[in-house]
């Protein structure tokens, strides 16, 4: 009988611990809990209490508001840099379309330069000044497109894939003006299968994947610099 009361004891003992375990526990993630907030509660009243103009903000706030300093940097756009941030899109835009439909088999290189005699043809008093109008060159009249693909039917096949995303890829690393011209100024190209008459009036530049580029020797506009904006006007 004592043995059955014994362990009657014991059982309430152990139940009476996972009882108080189960509170402390809960006690303790509503502690946790009630001190975050309490945290989060004081970074707001912070944030709100700091004046961002002045030069001490970055040092006495908190991580996660330094970040805030950013603001005073900020401004309302002004028209200009909306117009250059459209155009830039569009410019873009048409490299990567260039990219994709002349040169998306090749590799890298064979990329960039595609990409290299659109820019040189902006640069050269002969072509249209931007890259649009040089890729898109005579594509609302019948054969007289300066890209194939622009009036020969390919672009009814819109581009789509990690080829289209490593074209703008390419474009966009064109369009840094870091990159060296691996077609030494060409403006012409066609491909090895081909030999094309206008190719013997020009110069030969270089052989660059299943292309190869020509330069002529007619005076340029502007053999420095790419006419693209880099940055809008400040």
């Amino acid at each position: 009988m004592r043995n059955v009361q014994n362990i009657s004891g014991w059982l309430g003992a152990v139940a009476m611990i996972a009882v108080l375990t189960g509170v402390i526990s809960a006690i303790s993630g509503k502690t946790a809990a009630q001190r975050e907030n309490l945290v989060w509660a004081q970074a707001a009243a912070d944030f709100q209490s700091f004046d961002i103009e002045t030069p001490s903000f970055t040092e006495a706030a908190s991580p996660r508001l330094r970040d805030a300093a950013d603001i005073r940097a900020l401004s309302p756009l002004r028209i200009e840099h909306r117009r250059w941030a459209e155009s830039r899109a569009a410019e873009h835009q048409c490299l990567s379309e260039a990219v994709y439909y002349e040169a998306r088999s090749e590799s890298r290189s064979g990329q960039l330069a595609v990409a290299d005699v659109v820019k040189n043809r902006v640069k050269s008093k002969h072509y249209p000044n931007t890259i649009c109008g040089v890729v898109y060159e005579g594509a609302h009249r019948p054969f007289a497109c300066q890209f194939s693909f622009a009036c020969d039917g390919s672009m009814d096949r819109a581009p789509k894939g990690k080829t289209w995303e490593r074209s703008q890829d390419i474009a966009q690393v064109s369009l840094t003006g870091f990159v060296k011209d691996l077609t030494k100024n060409s403006t012409h190209y066609h491909t090895v299968q081909i030999e094309p008459n206008w190719a013997k009036t020009l110069e030969f530049k270089a052989k660059i994947g299943f292309h190869k580029f020509y330069r002529p020797s007619w005076s340029e506009r502007n053999t420095t610099s790419v006419a693209i904006a880099i940055a809008p006007p400040t």
